[in-house]
């Protein structure tokens, strides 16, 4: 009998691990260590310079009860304390601010910065002249200073709303662009709140209005000294000035070596396709494709003014004292609200995609506003002096509850999401010019409504909200048209866009998607066989 060599169970069979495999191992642990390094780092510099935005919250959630405090009346206006801020004083003051943001967010004046002076450099600046223009108004002793304080502190928001989105969308990586860029509308969320709760705490003491402005001074001051000495540069503006290896140090310091090369590389490439088509023209960003573009992001910001946001904030106290309960409350519960309901766009705009969250939210303000609508117009009545009354409890609640389901729903969606879209979708060569008017646009869609949103409901009362449902559907069908920009790198953006339009194919943005996997490490994929994978991968987004 013959007895053969044992077999041996592979599965009991000790797996021999060569040198090279640790070696690797221990490069790929090394590499995502890193990896997760660099997107803390962004992630600080996205906060930091969000303070700039956080600026423009506070200067929103501040001013309404200092106005109407009896020291203010008292410092400023010289009226006394049972006497009444006369309305067209009020709406002056508050609308001087909107006046100096419509004038320093002028292309003109904007781009100068942005351009000239950099991102940085006009984020700073922007902190100063907030410190400036809050001076001017915590030692008010007249109405004129306070006027002027008031529209100085403007010039400082829109320049800041120019700098800080583009800013953060420059230095964000790919993947994280939409998460990053809507830290600006959750800094203003988040200035809104804190600004309430100072206000309750300290604008009723004595002199309490004047700390409560002085103490804005304080994350001005942040942001000038983080500026300084820990934001850099924005790589992309340096490439414009033909810094290049101070660009690299900046993308090196922020993302892996071959990442940071391989960015610097599509960079130089649109900026030498730039060169080569002349300097910038103002008259170019009104004509082709930049026009097109141009004209989809000054339809975005007009939206999300005209969807109402401003006219639910301005008629919501007026309900909660129909239902019996204090203006404050309302306020406090409402900024509440717009703050936590914008975690979701920060978590998903990089997952579900920017499309998904303004089509939901748009779709949801759209059925508040026709709620509100119906059931003001047959359940609200106002009598001779003004004040409104709920023929039932219930719906009282339920337009109440149609208020913070309008405001949640603008908060995870048209509120961060269109200033994604809109500093994401341009031409490095125009961005700074298209943001600016971007900018411009949207104060001046905030300056009409709140110019015209009390005369429409001396007009035609609840049916105001009709009127805001149309805007709220046609944002919700623009959304639907719009081409999903997650996942596409900040410079291939614009050409998606075209592709939407039906100016241009994607070959290029292929060529670069397909590049950037096959080089990646331990890739296997071959270029020749990921063209069609990259095609499909960007019909789908079209």
């Amino acid at each position: 009998m013959i007895v053969g060599k044992p077999a041996v169970d592979s599965a009991t069979e000790p797996t021999v691990i060569d040198d090279d495999t640790v070696a690797a191992g221990d490069a790929l642990e090394e590499n995502c260590e890193s990896s997760k390094g660099h997107v803390c780092k962004v992630a600080a510099m996205a906060l930091f310079s969000a303070v700039g935005s956080f600026l423009f919250g506070l200067d929103i959630g501040y001013i309404g009860p200092i106005v109407e405090s009896n020291n203010f009346k008292k410092n400023v206006l010289h009226l006394a304390d049972s006497e009444e801020t006369p309305s067209e004083l009020e709406g002056l003051i508050v609308s001087l601010f909107s006046i100096g943001c419509i004038v320093m967010s002028f292309p003109l004046i904007s781009s100068y910065f942005l351009d000239v002076w950099g991102r940085k450099l006009s984020i700073m600046f922007g902190s100063v002249i907030f410190m400036a223009g809050s001076a001017l108004q915590a030692s008010a002793d007249s109405l004129l200073q306070m006027e002027t304080g008031r529209f100085v502190t403007g010039l400082s928001i829109g320049l800041l709303s120019s700098a800080v989105v583009l800013y953060q969308s420059e230095l964000a990586p790919t993947h994280l662009r939409g998460a990053f860029s809507t830290l600006y509308q959750f800094m203003i969320a988040f200035g809104i709140l804190v600004a309430s709760f100072i206000d309750q705490l300290m604008v009723e003491t004595e002199g309490g209005w004047r700390h409560v402005i002085w103490l804005m001074c304080l994350p001005a001051l942040i942001l000038l000294i983080a500026g300084m000495l820990f934001l850099p540069r924005s790589p992309r503006w340096l490439i414009q000035k033909g810094r290049h290896e101070e660009a690299l140090r900046v993308l090196r310091s922020i993302r892996s070596e071959q990442d940071a090369v391989q960015e610097l590389e599509d960079m130089k490439q649109e900026q030498l396709n730039a060169e080569a088509m002349g300097e910038p023209l103002w008259a170019d960003i009104f004509q082709g494709h930049v026009g097109r573009l141009l004209a989809l992001g000054v339809a975005l910001q007009l939206l999300q003014q005209l969807v109402g946001m401003n006219a639910f904030m301005y008629f919501g106290p007026k309900i909660f004292e129909s239902i019996r309960f204090k203006k404050n409350q309302f306020t406090t519960i409402n900024n509440s609200v717009n703050f936590v309901a914008t975690f979701p766009a920060i978590l998903l705009s990089d997952r579900a995609g920017r499309c998904t969250l303004l089509l939901c939210s748009g779709i949801g303000m759209s059925l508040s506003c026709l709620v509100m609508g119906t059931i003001g117009s047959t359940c609200m009545s106002e009598d001779d002096a003004g004040n409104w009354t709920v023929s039932s409890s219930s719906a009282g609640w339920a337009i109440a509850a149609s208020i913070f389901f309008f405001v949640l729903n603008f908060a995870y969606g048209f509120g961060p999401v269109v200033w994604t879209y809109c500093a994401e979708m341009f031409p490095s060569k125009y961005r700074a010019r298209c943001m600016g008017i971007c900018t411009m646009a949207n104060w001046l869609g905030n300056f009409v409504i709140a110019e015209f949103t009390p005369t429409l409901f001396a007009q035609i009362r609840f049916s105001t909200f009709y009127v805001f449902a149309c805007f709220c559907i046609c944002s919700a069908v623009l959304s639907a048209w719009l081409p999903e920009t997650k996942g596409v790198p900040l410079e291939l953006v614009g050409q998606l866009f075209n592709r939407k339009f039906g100016l241009d194919d994607t070959r290029s943005i292929e060529t670069a998607t397909t590049r950037r996997e096959c080089d990646a490490p331990g890739s296997k994929k071959k270029k020749h066989t990921d063209d069609h994978e990259s095609f499909a991968f960007l019909e789908a987004r079209a």
